[in-house]
């Protein structure tokens, strides 16, 4: 329905989008709107929730639909966006603290009674009281249950050559200026071919240039028909 849409702009409208950490977002976000309707009169409070429960099942159903059968690849190269992102969590959970302070104020029984500015500072110290305990739980409690580190080093004697020669992606293969200078100002042959997921097949080894992936027939792999093994 659409033939000007051709070649590469066709593959990339058809394609599903990498894996990325928004869902981080949208959670705490949804977490932040849900804490805040505790400052109001409860009438729609379950409704709310209710919603929200529904919510979260229809993107978790999702998510697990698209990972384990659209998106072309995850990244989650180190711990720190799963720690920051339970950091964050910290102040944001701190608003229950805060709130509950505030609904607790003047009531029968209550421990306090404050009114004007009073009831303002009392509500942020909770909040700031919680905060601070919830990343000290992180930083110090939370580690005491966590993986020993191997004793050795899995990776102990990889080489950037043989890491390269198993694996399409290096600093040279998705440097889109380096290929550019590899192919027209060096003039290599062959020049450093760009990385794109999907094409590994068309991309060729120079060793003299860093580039030691052959799509052709990459190392762990058995040779195609008609093809000999490379050294």
């Amino acid at each position: 329905s659409h033939p000007e849409v051709q070649g590469l702009d066709a593959e990339e409208w058809l394609g599903m989008a990498d894996m990325e950490m928004g869902r981080y977002a949208d959670l705490l976000l949804n977490t932040i709107l849900g804490i805040l309707i505790f400052y109001f009169p409860g009438g729609y409070t379950w409704m709310l929730f209710l919603g929200m429960a529904g919510s979260h099942c229809w993107i978790y159903v999702f998510d697990h639909y698209r990972v384990l059968r659209s998106i072309p690849a995850c990244t989650f190269a180190s711990y720190d966006i799963e720690w920051w992102a339970q950091a964050i969590m910290a102040p944001i959970v701190g608003i229950i603290a805060g709130c509950l302070t505030f609904k607790s104020n003047c009531e029968p029984n209550a421990a306090h009674c404050f009114k004007g500015i009073g009831i303002v500072a009392l509500c942020s110290f909770a909040w700031l009281c919680h905060t601070i305990f919830h990343i000290g739980m992180l930083m110090f409690i939370v580690p005491m249950f966590g993986l020993e580190p191997p004793s050795e080093d899995p990776c102990a004697g990889e080489t950037f050559e043989r890491l390269a020669r198993k694996t399409p992606i290096s600093w040279f293969t998705t440097n889109p200026v380096f290929c550019l200078r590899s192919k027209y100002y060096y003039q290599h042959s062959p020049p450093c071919g760009y990385f794109v997921r999907g094409k590994e097949e068309l991309m060729q080894a120079n060793s003299a240039i860093g580039c030691y992936f052959d799509g052709s027939n990459p190392e762990g792999k058995s040779p195609k028909a008609g093809m000999s093994p490379k050294a």
